[in-house]
């Protein structure tokens, strides 16, 4: 609180200090850890996660349906939702407090105010569908090859921003 405090303090002396006019520049960092694993940083947001989504979206011609697997701060779905060929998002995310938690502390990661025609969370747009739950699971449900005929129409495109491959847990080869 002491920093944030003496962020806004820097505001309120001078206004027309190089701070007060550029507020990015010298805003506090956020740091997300899971499991004591540093995951994302505000100032590696953005870079990770364009570099994550832009090139499979633009590889595609036009993609209309995209599953993500994870994503829990909500920065990917912004990403993708700014693909205005976009149709249906799924965001298949296991932990539901880490997205509920991303939405009140990290607004900036997952707000859509400045997509045209999106909701102020990313998580309302009227493109995503929020899913939480093991994605594993979800998609071998309606797509493992004992099932006759799909449950889900196939994806464009599907983004992983779950837990890199070199991770040592047990279920880390079946997704890679």
């Amino acid at each position: 609180s002491g920093d944030i405090d003496a962020y806004e303090h820097t505001f309120a002396k001078d206004k027309s200090s190089l701070a007060a006019k550029n507020p990015q520049l010298v805003a506090p960092d956020r740091l997300v850890f899971l499991d004591g694993v540093l995951q994302s940083t505000r100032l590696g947001n953005e870079p990770y996660h364009e570099a994550l989504v832009h090139p499979a979206m633009f590889a595609h011609l036009g993609p209309k349906r995209v599953a993500i697997i994870g994503g829990g701060e909500g920065a990917t779905l912004h990403e993708v939702l700014k693909h205005n060929t976009v149709d249906t998002v799924k965001m298949v995310e296991i932990d539901e407090l880490m997205v509920m938690t991303s939405k009140e502390h990290l607004p900036d990661w997952n707000t859509c105010k400045d997509l045209l025609g999106s909701a102020d969370w990313c998580g309302d747009d009227e493109r995503a569908d929020m899913i939480y739950g093991d994605a594993f699971a979800w998609f071998n449900d309606r797509f493992s090859a004992k099932m006759k005929k799909a449950e889900e129409e196939p994806f464009d495109v599907l983004i992983m921003d779950a837990l890199d491959p070199e991770d040592d847990v047990p279920f880390a080869a079946m997704l890679y």
